[in-house]
């Protein structure tokens, strides 16, 4: 039964789980024919009698944009939604949707333009404060976002009838089946542990496996992209200016505005006299550096330092060096407490560094394999001489025992990971590896597979969770059967 049920929960919890996110996200390869012939241009794909048009291609690639921007707080930016291939996560969604409208179309679903009224009317950001539709904000929201009505109608058309399509795979939910995923999630293993440390300063350096493995992945190690620079720094003045000429300056019609409280309200000229002082030197400096841009130009002066700077050296303005042509002379930029002006000498170009170059980081790479190789072995060795300490009963969610592991045996981080492979694994006894230097062989001693107490606590959410894995599964599966029924004609080429 032990040996059962460690399988078993793995399939339930991660399998199904894993089938799910691979539904959402469908692989992009052997969706149909490509066709990268561009004179297509009015829409992105064709998949049966339905269009994927550039705006709704648009609209899904900023939904999902702006979702992993989200989750990774504000710091996606287009190289990153590239590597993430978000435009193919956008194509992929529109496509299954596309499959399922045909669908949903030839088995007699519709959505009349009464059903259309009434989602329009109750979507809160077309609604005014006494929570009445305002054909105002409608069109004026639809314009602000470059969508018509007709196209945003038609949206909530497929998304209406996709909803209806919904209701077929919401299948009621056994008790028994709530039971077996109440288990899987809920269920708790008496463990022993043993943990094991590994010393890296044991291992014996071969040069000649050194620089086999230099050769065998060399193409990961590569110089940086130099710059060879050379630059002249205008320093601030700390000059005193007299009141008129500072009061001019606050006077100035590109100036007269920008002086504000935390409120937003104009500061009077004492009120804002430090800052004025601030920017009217700055100001001058500005001046002075546009002369000196142009006597460096002229050759009147010298440049002062040479140096070689990479796209690591954020303070400098690498995208203009990028663009920047051999002895380019850059306009003067604010440069900490002055500006700076830059001539772009020479461009290093990335190359690939040769073995002495690499040896430190190939020496790194080569420590921490044969590191895990040893704990790997020593842990695989111990299973069958298995002598750990019982830590008790412990679930997929538990917390660390201080009293009976504390922080430098193993961390909370440490833990949590540890638990994840325990209850995601069949094994009754096996070993996870933390780091290149740390694994922790385990045995599980004993089960509790059905907690009742748990089962009433989330039973809402089991019955939702439940729901929601067994209606992914069955899409799934009728995605995969309407991807053979309907042809699917690709234009979009990718960035």
């Amino acid at each position: 039964m032990l040996t059962w049920m460690q399988h078993h929960k793995k399939y339930l919890v991660v399998t199904i789980w894993i089938s799910v996110i691979a539904f959402v996200g469908a692989g992009f390869v052997g969706w149909g024919a490509y066709d990268f012939n561009l004179n297509r241009n009015s829409s992105v794909a064709v998949v049966g009698d339905e269009k994927i048009t550039f705006s709704e291609f648009n609209t899904k690639y900023n939904q999902i944009y702006n979702y992993y921007n989200q989750i990774s707080n504000n710091t996606l930016n287009e190289q990153k939604a590239k590597d993430l291939q978000i435009d193919l996560v956008a194509l992929n969604t529109l496509i299954e949707d596309k499959l399922l409208l045909n669908f949903a179309k030839n088995i007699g679903l519709d959505v009349s333009n009464e059903e259309i009224i009434q989602e329009l009317i109750k979507t809160k950001f077309f609604q005014d404060e006494q929570g009445d539709f305002n054909k105002t904000f409608y069109y004026n929201i639809l314009r602000q976002n470059n969508l018509s009505p007709k196209e945003y109608e038609q949206s909530v058309y497929n998304e209406l009838l996709i909803n209806k399509l919904n209701d077929i795979f919401n299948l009621a939910n056994q008790d028994q089946e709530l039971k077996m995923l109440s288990s899987s999630f809920f269920m708790q293993d008496l463990l022993s542990i043993e943990i094991i440390n590994y010393d890296k300063n044991q291992i014996k350096i071969e040069e000649n496996e050194l620089e086999k493995l230099w050769q065998e992945s060399k193409e990961n190690y590569k110089t940086q992209k130099v710059y060879e620079i050379s630059s002249y720094y205008i320093k601030e003045n700390m000059k005193q200016y007299s009141d008129e000429e500072l009061y001019n300056f606050y006077n100035d019609k590109d100036n007269k505005f920008k002086y504000k409280d935390t409120n937003g309200k104009i500061l009077d000229f004492n009120n804002a006299k430090e800052k004025i002082l601030e920017d009217y030197r700055l100001n001058e400096l500005k001046n002075i550096a546009n002369r000196k841009f142009l006597d460096l130009k002229s050759g009147k002066i010298s440049f002062q330092t040479d140096l070689n700077i990479t796209k690591d050296d954020v303070k400098y303005p690498i995208e203009k060096l990028k663009k920047a042509t051999k002895n380019e002379i850059l306009r003067p930029f604010e440069f900490e407490d002055g500006f700076i002006i830059l001539r772009l000498n020479k461009v290093d170009p990335i190359r690939l560094k040769t073995f002495e170059e690499a040896r430190n980081d190939v020496l790194e790479q080569y420590l921490n394999q044969e590191s895990r190789k040893k704990i790997q072995e020593i842990a695989q060795n111990k299973i069958g001489n298995f002598k750990g300490s019982n830590i008790g009963f412990v679930s997929r969610d538990s917390s660390r025992n201080s009293q009976k592991l504390d922080e430098n045996t193993l961390n909370d981080v440490e833990f949590n990971y540890f638990l994840m492979n325990v209850f995601n694994s069949d094994q009754n006894s096996s070993y996870v590896i933390l780091s290149d230097t740390k694994a922790v062989v385990y045995k599980i001693n004993k089960q509790k597979l059905f907690n009742e107490e748990n089962f009433k606590e989330y039973k809402n959410i089991l019955e939702q969770n439940l729901k929601t894995l067994k209606s992914n599964e069955l899409k799934k599966e009728l995605v995969e059967q309407l991807k053979k029924e309907y042809p699917i004609k690709i234009y979009y080429k990718g960035n």
